[in-house]
């Protein structure tokens, strides 16, 4: 990491620390400095599940944006805000999945492309909601492993980045991302 990228985090850190404490302005600078990664990463994830067609990055940036302004969280630091951030973007894409489905369309599966994750399972075996109600079991059993997958496949971390945001070791990435693999085919198959 370099000096200039160490100074960027600790600087998240604090304006998060005093959007949580109240300052609307460090909101703004929060935003700013996180909203062009907040885009690419709903690209991302809108490429990767197949609804590209079906929903704009900039809409779903903006709802996701909207949703951590609503959302009166006690911003702990960088980790906890992208945490969050992951989270948040896959509820947005499990809800809006469901409210489809849910139409005109005769209630039909939206199937997705799970992109990033399909090394997790295999994209026929499963959809959207699955997944999600997948993940939150794994978080309810072993959190760190659930941050692992949606730091890594959500929001697009290398292994070495999900390293030092959570603090832990690459070998230990490495074995909470082979446990996650295992646990949700094993879950997905069930």
């Amino acid at each position: 990491m370099t000096a200039e990228q160490a100074v960027e985090k600790q600087q998240l850190t604090q304006l998060l620390r005093a959007w949580s404490a109240g300052d609307g302005s460090a909101a703004d600078a929060v935003l700013s400095m996180v909203y062009q990664r907040i885009r690419q990463l709903a690209a991302q994830r809108l490429r990767m599940d197949g609804r590209g067609a079906l929903l704009q990055p900039t809409e779903l940036a903006n709802e996701l944006i909207v949703n951590l302004l609503d959302a009166r969280v006690g911003w702990q630091d960088r980790v906890h805000f992208f945490r969050s951030v992951a989270v948040a973007l896959r509820n947005l894409l499990h809800d809006e999945g469901r409210r489809r489905a849910s139409f005109k369309r005769g209630g039909d599966q939206l199937r997705v492309s799970l992109g990033a994750v399909e090394h997790l399972v295999p994209a026929e075996a499963d959809d959207a909601g699955a997944l999600h109600e997948a993940l939150e079991a794994l978080r309810a059993q072993d959190p760190r492993k659930a941050d692992v997958v949606d730091l890594h496949c959500l929001v697009g971390l290398e292994l070495t980045e999900v390293a030092g945001v959570l603090g832990i070791s690459l070998a230990t990435v490495n074995r909470d991302l082979r446990f996650a693999r295992a646990w949700l085919r094993q879950r997905l198959d069930a």
